[in-house]
């Protein structure tokens, strides 16, 4: 084969790799932005503030935003604030998602902890699952939570126990439970149990902290070791106990005496 022909065949086996090997052009350019202490603020539509969210560190790729060490404030109208507190907060338009051992605080009353929240924007609503909620005298868990963010309020579902630290210490059941201003409501299948061996069953009891007042209403029944009761409606109190419409009770009397006695 002539001299020519083999370096132009060369040539073309030459070319044919560099086809192969030579990079095809540039990927998609990366338009993210990568930043730390970020903060972004969120209005009403007259410009009073509603949320802050504070990250150490995030990557913001338009819409979406993928926050680390965050922690959010949402304002109500005076003022106040609930803080929510994650490891890492996954934003897009709608609907945001907080996950890594979550608190959410409201002052010192209350606290809630759980694994993961949404964050419903448009409905101004966050959503959890499993979740415990703790106040200065009661504790409470629950399968499901949601907390509306205009109201404040805050609705527990799917098998609610809690305990109680007011005059003894109490265990409480129910279908589902709310918390508002401090006072917490439990309702449907209520059961209540002091350590001291009392026992209630109502349609609905209601827990106001600071105050250790106690309602249950809805054809409450109540036992203890000295007597039974049922009424319309019973209130404890740091004065005593107080049974109201259709009452109907029974006292060992026998047994006070004996209890007072010291027999």
């Amino acid at each position: 084969m002539p001299r020519t022909k083999i370096l132009l065949a060369l040539v073309a086996v030459a070319i044919v790799l560099a086809l192969v090997l030579l990079p095809r052009g540039r990927g998609p350019v990366d338009d993210a932005t990568v930043a730390e202490a970020i903060t972004f603020y969120g209005y009403t539509e007259e410009g009073t503030p509603l949320w802050e969210i504070h990250a150490e560190s995030g990557r913001i790729d338009g819409a979406e935003q993928r926050l680390h060490g965050v922690s959010v404030d949402f304002y109500d109208e005076e003022g106040g604030a609930l803080r929510v507190r994650g490891v890492e907060l996954h934003r897009t338009a709608g609907v945001s998602r907080l996950s890594g051992g979550v608190r959410i605080e409201r002052g010192d009353d209350l606290l809630l902890e759980t694994e993961a929240v949404s964050w419903d924007e448009a409905r101004d609503r966050l959503e959890a699952g499993a979740i415990d909620l703790t106040t200065p005298e009661l504790r409470v868990t629950a399968a499901r939570f949601e907390y509306e963010l205009e109201t404040a309020a805050a609705s527990f579902v799917g098998g609610v126990d809690a305990s109680a630290e007011l005059d003894t210490r109490w265990t409480i059941e129910a279908d589902r439970a709310e918390e508002r201003d401090g006072v917490v409501t439990f309702r449907g299948g209520v059961a209540a149990e002091s350590e001291d061996g009392e026992s209630f069953r109502c349609e609905r009891l209601e827990v106001e902290s600071k105050s250790e007042t106690v309602r249950l209403t809805g054809s409450v029944i109540g036992d203890w070791a000295s007597g039974h009761l049922s009424a319309d409606s019973v209130r404890f109190d740091n004065d005593g106990l107080y049974a109201a419409g259709d009452v109907t009770a029974r006292l060992d009397l026998g047994e006070s005496r004996g209890d007072s006695d010291g027999t």
